[in-house]
């Protein structure tokens, strides 16, 4: 009686932890379709409770049937370095089109890096699916404050299409630092894609009427695409664990080329070994909307002294007027 007493509660065990982990997608505005709005509830539902097995399971993701063929590979290199689970076992977001598909965002995740042994943080993530309402791809979103800031901005300036695509590909690019995808990188930089980096240098001492001055300043380099992709393919292979984070995102689009946007980015880089705070400038090109391209990256540091008490002034900060040539 007691060994079939503890059966019958170990049954009841498994089958509670397996309705526990069962989570549920509600698409509460955006489609009209009622086919498609189950369509995306039930791929996301699936999708997202079999993240939260696998990470409570400790296991790879079984994407078979939840993820177009030709997203999965992207979704499981984000795995690799970060394992993700719902917060929350319910998830109400409205669909929003995207021209070539549907996108639900806002989905609040505890992440946790592979190898670092750091505590989950919190993530929102952004799931993009086709014309057909299967999953193709999925990563970390930009905070929602600025998303709405940007896409105001959009409304007033009548180019809210082209800055959603704009904040997509820049969540894109974002995320495959994370996933360490060089192949993305390499699609999305031009083949003569300039690349600038600032480091903070010290000349020697002056002295002016008696007083010694020392004044930072700061020191560029240029590399071109190959020589960029190539340093970071030796950081994506000797570092255990990245996290890039991208913040206050201005964009802003060139007065006479409409076709051409400057996008600045606070980035927070954090890697097992090294860490910094800059401003990234990007110059985007959408003349082609289906295969936009960066001709310029440009990273700045943030703050000109260790105790970061010395900004970057604005006015030293690259923009569109900083790049000529386009």
């Amino acid at each position: 009686m007691n060994f079939r007493f503890k059966a019958f509660f170990s049954l009841l065990m498994i089958c509670a932890l397996s309705l526990s982990a069962q989570v549920e997608v509600e698409v509460i505005d955006g489609l009209d379709n009622p086919q498609m709005k189950s369509t995306i509830e039930s791929n996301a539902s699936r999708f997202l409770t079999e993240v939260s097995d696998a990470y409570s399971q400790d296991r790879a993701l079984n994407l078979n049937g939840l993820v177009a063929d030709d997203g999965q590979m992207s979704v499981e290199m984000l795995w690799e370095n970060v394992h993700f689970r719902p917060e929350d076992q319910y998830i109400g977001e409205i669909i929003l089109n995207t021209g070539t598909g549907y996108q639900m965002r806002n989905i609040p995740l505890q992440v946790l890096p592979q190898d670092d042994g750091s505590s989950p943080e919190y993530k929102e993530a952004v799931i993009n699916f086709n014309r057909a309402g299967k999953i193709e791809s999925v990563y970390f979103s930009i905070q929602e404050n600025t998303y709405k800031q940007i896409m105001e901005k959009g409304v007033q300036l009548k180019d809210m299409e082209r800055r959603m695509q704009i904040l997509d590909y820049v969540e894109r690019f974002r995320t495959s630092y994370n996933q360490r995808d060089l192949n993305f990188l390499n699609q999305v930089f031009s083949d003569d894609a300039l690349i600038i980096t600032g480091n903070v240098v010290k000349p020697r001492a002056k002295k002016t009427d008696g007083l010694t001055l020392t004044l930072p300043q700061v020191k560029y380099t240029k590399q071109n695409k190959q020589q960029y992709l190539s340093k970071l393919q030796g950081i994506f292979k000797n570092v255990r664990y990245i996290n890039v984070e991208f913040d206050d995102v201005q964009i802003r689009r060139h007065g006479a080329n409409p076709d051409i946007y400057g996008v600045r980015v606070v980035q927070n880089w954090n890697t097992s070994s090294y860490s910094d705070e800059g401003y990234v400038f990007m110059v985007w090109d959408f003349t082609e909307p289906d295969r936009p391209q960066i001709h310029v990256r440009a990273w700045q540091p943030m703050y000109l002294d260790n105790g970061k008490t010395q900004r970057l002034p604005e006015e030293e900060i690259f923009d569109l007027n900083s790049i000529e040539g386009i």
